[in-house]
């Protein structure tokens, strides 16, 4: 495991060199230069800018066009529609049902100006290539593939070279799904659910980042989350988002998940026999509940024999869930890992962990990145290249280059047709017909299965239970590692734990207590000391240093580590001794940066009593005298029965409004820049979360302490901030109840332009990267979120050029277009018509710290349970 995360060094050590070279500064030298620093603010990077003589004519008025286009995340495409400004991609929003945060993430890695290398001869590759395949067999390793194209590809280079031989590698693999599905129907098929048509629903170890379609997955049972609700069950071995939002949860270890699957079928009739236990009343009454239409979403890593009973159960309750062809021909695995270890003659192509190439007779790497290797040629950007493939409902989606590779990379299907010597065909008319339309080229066929009967009798045997088992997941950021380059997804909070630019392992207070360790680590909570113990962790004859975090959420006898952080090209979950180092590591969480304290910030109802409240009246008492009113009101509301707290607002706004990374060290200091924080709050209910930005306040104390007027109220109800006003006296940050204001201490914008090196930011490819509609805020600045006032703006000036008024619904902001669950709405509350109004209208509407008497424009909505009465609290 790599100690450094983040920048080589501390921004402010980088900056004091730059402005003081002789060394450091006496109280006189510092009095000499006060003035000076007055005067001498941060310099403007000023750039030339040259008109066109001869518009071409494919460049659109205003320079914003919008494209389709569809770049995988692990095999999987997720249909987007892309924004760019003069030709240059700037924002990502979902085509379809929902998106990840990694195609709009990877936004950043489009411009990085690392991914450049020495100049590619791909000729001479693949001459070299050749002369390989010539003297023996050489490996072809080929990360999940779900694009006929290259399918059809990879089938004539095989033909033509016979000692071609591709495997295929993911360290998450979906394979024992494929195998569940052959156990009970007799052929291999994948499962396509429709949740939105379920009454009861159960998470069996299931995550969003862990499943293809999991964020589809949320939108569609976020749909249920209001009156009439459905009820969500959770059963796991981890401590996962989609379970935190179950009505009822159950966390056991990996070995117990299965064992009460099994007991499950036995109470359904799936399976003779009678149930071992009724865990505490949850069995019956979650079968009573899956009776009145039920769906089981089992987790994909889950065994076969688990997958198969899922299967049968699905199909005992008529569940909404259709199975298609397998999306991959053949699964990806993590055994392609250990056999290209062994292999002379090796051409690397797949992500994630990488095995080592050196001493082979033939070594090639294919990546995103410069890869030590004697042949490192780079992959195209997913936007720089044509390229089909395959999304989790098993529709094929076409993809579109929208800019030329910027550093002579190629796509996978590029790569094989160059080693044929030919040139990939153009899209056909029909292909781009459905390109322009935004629409799959061919949808998924829904295979006629029947399960066979007599599924007891080819069951495998259930996993033996071990005393603490370790199970290998994606990390909501990072994924298996692929990502690490990416600093938008390193400083991305993870979800429960909130750890930045660095990964744990996940233990229960009861075995963080059994190693004798519990003590010390909450005496450090106490403290704010982010420092904590480092353990050896063996499994599987291998072993790795992780740092512990204790993770309330986690049952007893589980682990769970990040597949970025530790892979073990096995299948899990692992029998696992620790033992602890006596060593200490740095983490950082940003659960206590902006906390609010024991406050109620989330609000819980019940379904009945949410339909039974009423609406909340406003007090509107103030000194201050009322503001003159504007054409609109705008105002926000935030559905926390919908919010997930997966983060993929915070991303959006990052993107949106060029807000930098700062790197750990400066995140350790509470100094992190993100406009949206996700509080997370343990209680009695379980695990909460809320979204918290700016709330606009019609009487916000931030504006009457600053003294230069930086801080503005606009008519229309937006709390504005003047940036080249701004002297930085912090004042409104200590004036704010939220704590949603966030300071440039140094030039973290230039530094995250210029890769830790502010001087670079000029020439730095990732200043295309930034929205030219939004200001890139320098040091000594006061900024939050605005409301996406850019976007208001924009629809503004395209209203008047049309002769219109402003529509229903017609500005969205960054947050609002990316939430999976939908549970942000941007409105005017002076439009009759607007969503909004109801919103305010609902019994469960609240505002934040109401008590302060700011007024806030942004309210929330309850979070809403929908309990079993049967069970007992202790099952909440």
């Amino acid at each position: 495991m790599k100690a450094r995360r983040g920048f080589e060094e501390a921004l402010e050590n980088t900056l004091f060199r730059e402005e003081f070279p002789f060394g450091a500064v006496t109280r006189r030298g510092f009095l000499a230069l006060g003035l000076a620093s007055l005067a001498a603010c941060t310099p403007n990077v000023r750039r030339k800018g040259v008109p066109f003589v001869r518009q071409p004519e494919w460049v659109v008025e205003g320079g914003r066009a919008e494209y389709v286009a569809a770049p995988p995340h692990a095999g999987f495409a997720e249909p987007v529609l892309v924004r760019t400004y003069q030709e240059r991609p700037l924002f990502m929003a979902p085509l379809a049902e929902a998106m990840s945060p990694y195609p709009l993430a990877g936004l950043y890695a489009l411009y990085d100006p690392a991914r450049k290398g020495k100049a590619p001869d791909w000729e001479g590759f693949f001459a070299a290539w050749r002369r390989a395949l010539a003297e023996g067999e050489t490996l072809l390793v080929l990360p999940r593939v779900t694009s006929p194209r290259l399918e059809a590809l990879l089938e004539r280079a095989q033909r033509r070279f016979p000692n071609l031989r591709p495997l295929y590698f993911e360290a998450w693999s979906l394979e024992n799904v494929y195998l569940g599905a052959e156990l009970l129907f007799g052929r291999r098929a994948w499962p396509v659910y429709r949740p939105e048509a379920a009454e009861t629903v159960l998470l069996l170890d299931l995550d969003l980042h862990e499943h293809p379609a999991g964020y589809a997955l949320w939108g569609a049972l976020a749909k249920r989350r209001v009156p009439p609700m459905n009820r969500i069950y959770a059963v796991e071995s981890g401590a996962s988002l989609l379970g935190t939002m179950a009505d009822h949860r159950l966390a056991m270890k990996p070995s117990g998940v299965e064992a009460f699957l099994r007991a499950l079928a036995q109470a359904l009739g799936v399976l003779p026999g009678s149930p071992p236990s009724d865990y505490g009343g949850f069995l019956p009454a979650l079968a009573e509940d899956l009776e009145r239409g039920g769906l089981l979403l089992p987790g994909v890593h889950l065994s076969p024999g688990a997958q198969a009973l899922a299967m049968a159960v699905n199909a005992r309750l008529q569940a909404p869930v259709a199975y298609v062809e397998p999306p991959e021909r053949v699964a990806a695995t993590p055994r392609a890992w250990a056999e290209a270890q062994e292999a002379p003659r090796v051409v690397w192509a797949a992500e994630g962990p990488e095995p080592d190439l050196k001493g082979k007779a033939f070594a090639a790497r294919l990546s995103l990145y410069p890869r030590s290797a004697p042949y490192s040629l780079p992959l195209a950007h997913p936007l720089e290249t044509t390229q089909q493939a395959r999304d989790a409902f098993g529709r094929l989606w076409l993809s579109q280059a929208l800019l030329l590779p910027l550093w002579g990379g190629k796509g996978l299907e590029e790569v094989l047709a160059g080693l044929l010597g030919e040139e990939l065909p153009a899209y056909t008319p029909e292909e781009k017909r459905a390109l322009a339309e935004g629409r799959p080229l061919e949808e998924a066929r829904p295979l006629a299965l029947t399960p066979r009967p007599g599924l007891e009798g080819r069951l495998p045997p259930p996993p033996e239970e071990a005393p603490l088992e370790l199970t290998l997941r994606p990390d909501a950021g990072l994924y298996d590692g692929r990502y690490r380059e990416n600093p938008y997804l390193q400083e991305l909070p993870r979800p429960l734990t909130r750890l930045v630019w660095d990964g744990a392992l996940l233990l229960s207070e009861k075995d963080a207590e059994g190693l004798g360790l519990l003590e010390g680590v909450r005496a450090r909570e106490r403290k704010g000391d982010g420092r904590r113990p480092l353990l050896r962790v063996k499994a599987e004859g291998k072993e790795g240093l992780l740092p512990l975090w204790v993770e309330p959420a986690l049952p007893a006898g589980s682990a769970v580590a990040s597949l970025a952080h530790l892979f073990l090209p096995g299948a899990g979950p692992y029998g696992v001794e620790l033992e602890a180092t006596g060593r200490d590591y740095p983490l950082v969480s940003t659960q206590y940066h902006g906390h609010l304290g024991e406050v109620e910030a989330v609000r819980v109802m019940g379904e009945e009593e949410a339909l039974k409240a009423e609406a909340h009246g406003e007090k509107h008492i103030s000194f201050y005298p009322p503001w003159p009113e504007g054409e609109h009101a705008w105002a926000m509301s935030v559905d926390l029965s919908r919010c997930l707290g997966c983060g993929l607002c915070t991303l959006a706004c990052q993107v949106e409004n060029n807000i930098p990374v700062v790197g750990k060290e400066e995140v350790a200091k509470g100094r992190e820049m993100h406009w949206i924080r996700i509080d997370r709050y343990y209680s009695e209910e379980g695990v909460l979360h809320q979204p918290v930005m700016c709330q606009h306040c019609e009487k916000a104390p931030c504006e009457a302490v600053c003294p230069v007027a930086a801080t503005e109220h606009s008519p229309e109800g937006l709390n504005l901030m003047v940036y080249n006003r701004c002297v930085g006296t912090k004042y409104c940050s200590a004036n704010c109840p939220y704590k949603a204001r966030r300071f440039n201490f140094f030039s973290y914008g230039e530094a995250f332009v210029g890769k830790g090196d502010p001087r670079k930011a000029k020439e730095s490819p990732l200043a295309l990267l930034m929205n030219p509609e939004v200001t890139v805020r320098s040091r000594g600045v006061m900024e939050k979120c605005t409301y996406c006032v850019q976007r208001i703006e924009q629809a503004r000036a395209q209203a008047a050029v049309e002769g219109r008024a402003l529509r229903t619904g017609e500005i969205r902001t960054a947050c609002q277009e990316v939430c999976p669950g939908k549970a942000i709405h941007f409105g005017d509350l002076k439009d009759p018509e607007d969503p909004i109004q109801a919103h305010r209208k609902e019994g469960r509407h609240y505002f934040l710290l109401e008590e302060a008497n700011t007024w806030p424009r942004t309210g929330y909505l309850a979070h809403l349970k929908n309990k079993n009465p049967k069970l007992e609290a202790n099952h909440g």
